[in-house]
């Protein structure tokens, strides 16, 4: 059974660090699921895939809810956690019995108009109920003192599906097997960890329920339109485009999310701190401007990467559909900058009990987004999702630094790490085009000039930043110490 610490004991460095390592393999995982799976099956199936799961991730945004607020009351201190828990789990057994019923009257609406087949309702079924518990107990992680151990379980269990997929793949033609395939795994995974964890649900006492009601009453239309407010292109493409558009579309995005996605990796450590910090009266100011503004530094390294190397990456992802993944990956990687800032900000937020402000914020960003794609995606394809992907995030950016004056009394930038961070960016963007520039034209392959390029552009950039940056040299010294732990304990 894992010993629980209390929110307010954890040490955000060592958490952020181990969070960051596990989002570096399992990122990468990620990344590359939606080329594994083009690959395997096609980008039809794939496209059709990702719409499905998509749909059920955005469906089971209200069991995400609940589950946020089991992390967010959980970590602090003197909180019964098994009692969050048992709230969490009637919720989403519920709510799955309910949405189950709704989908079977459904079933020809959805047939009609989506990508949904009636052989899809089944899987699509289980494949949600397996996202409803690992939900849940990613959650419970972070609750009971161990966000980064979220980023290790969540990449495991990436890297085992795709080995699974790949293992398979004379089995794996559609996006049915898609979807059992991500269940089976998901399921094999999830159980054992939440028995392991020791963590027994309990009924809710009446001070539980009030006290997860005011918060879950903002956290649920919250996180329905987090999910909504980044596949928001999806979504729309799904039903005014083609499956092929969704697939380049999410390929892309998937592609050029990686530094977003760490971004949001950190936002669960930094969360669990503040809301400890917060409910035990210390102080959370010495370290939020520095925690958001180097949360964001990976997206600066990805967009400098796709500013040199987009062309090369289509060749190689989407050789059918090269200029519109070449215009989207580059389109988001750069929107995604803002992404990781409003994202950790976000969350800050939350924190502090203002699930609300983080609603507001998504909702004027879909209000302003959504007739982009929806006007062009028929005739543009995954490119009009990438400009309505690229006007949401500038709504969104723009309202969370309004609200973040009232929130903090300042907007939560730490100017000189954001200087030194677009300084890297600029450096490992020039080394990239130099290694595509030589590389292109040689007899390397695409994928020896992309990857040759990925490593030029990543040392560049952390080379530029170990000099000019203190805080970099910090982080950097103490990774080195926990990593060196980590050995002697194996060991």
């Amino acid at each position: 059974m894992v010993q629980r610490r209390g929110g307010d004991e954890i040490t955000l460095l060592d958490s952020s660090i181990r969070t960051a390592g596990g989002a570096v393999v399992s990122t990468p995982l990620y990344v590359l699921s939606g080329v594994v799976y083009a690959l395997v099956t096609s980008p039809a199936a794939t496209g059709t895939f990702f719409f499905v799961s998509i749909v059920a991730a955005l469906v089971l945004r209200p069991v995400r809810g609940v589950s946020q607020t089991l992390q967010k009351l959980g970590s602090e201190p003197s909180e019964r956690v098994g009692a969050y828990l048992g709230l969490a789990v009637l919720f989403a057994v519920g709510y799955l019995a309910a949405g189950g019923g709704v989908a079977t009257l459904l079933t020809g609406s959805l047939t009609r108009r989506t990508v949904f087949t009636a052989d899809l309702l089944a899987p699509a079924g289980v494949y949600a109920a397996s996202l409803a518990l690992s939900m849940i107990v990613l959650s419970l992680l972070g609750a009971i003192g161990y966000p980064s151990a979220q980023t290790w379980l969540g990449g495991t269990q990436t890297g085992v599906r795709l080995a699974a997929i790949v293992l398979l793949d004379s089995l794996v033609t559609s996006a049915t097997e898609l979807l059992v395939v991500s269940a089976a795994v998901r399921v094999a995974l999830f159980v054992p960890v939440g028995v392991y964890l020791g963590v027994r649900p309990r009924m809710p006492g009446r001070r539980e329920l009030r006290r997860a009601w005011e918060f879950a009453k903002w956290s649920i239309p919250d996180q329905v339109l987090d999910r909504f407010s980044y596949n928001m292109p999806v979504f729309v493409l799904g039903v005014v485009a083609t499956p092929t558009a969704v697939g380049v579309y999410e390929a892309a995005d998937r592609f050029a999310d990686f530094g977003a996605t760490i971004s949001w990796r950190l936002s669960s450590p930094l969360l669990t701190k503040v809301s400890g910090d917060a409910a035990a009266g210390n102080d959370y100011a010495a370290y939020l401007d520095g925690a958001i503004t180097g949360g964001t530094g990976v997206t600066f390294v990805v967009f400098g990467y796709l500013l040199g190397a987009h062309d090369v990456v289509a060749r190689i992802a989407f050789a059918s559909a090269r200029t519109a993944f070449a215009t989207t990956v580059l389109v988001v990687g750069g929107v995604n900058i803002l992404r990781g800032f409003w994202t950790l900000t976000s969350h800050a937020m939350e924190a502090l009990g203002k699930p609300s402000v983080s609603f507001r914020t998504k909702l004027y960003g879909l209000v302003f987004s959504v007739p982009v794609p929806t006007l062009l995606g028929a005739e543009y394809g995954a490119v009009a999702g990438a400009a309505g992907y690229g006007v949401m995030n500038l709504v969104i950016c723009g309202y969370v630094c309004y609200y973040a004056r009232d929130v903090f009394g300042h907007i939560p930038v730490e100017t000189t790490t954001a200087v030194h961070l677009t300084v890297g960016g600029v450096v490992a963007s020039l080394l990239t085009i130099g290694v595509v520039s030589g590389g292109v034209p040689s007899s390397l392959s695409p994928t020896r000039v992309a990857a040759l390029a990925a490593a030029v552009c990543l040392c560049g950039f952390l080379g530029v930043l170990l000099v000019v940056s203190s805080p970099t040299r910090v982080v950097a010294r103490r990774a080195v110490e926990l990593s060196r732990g980590t050995l002697r304990g194996v060991v």
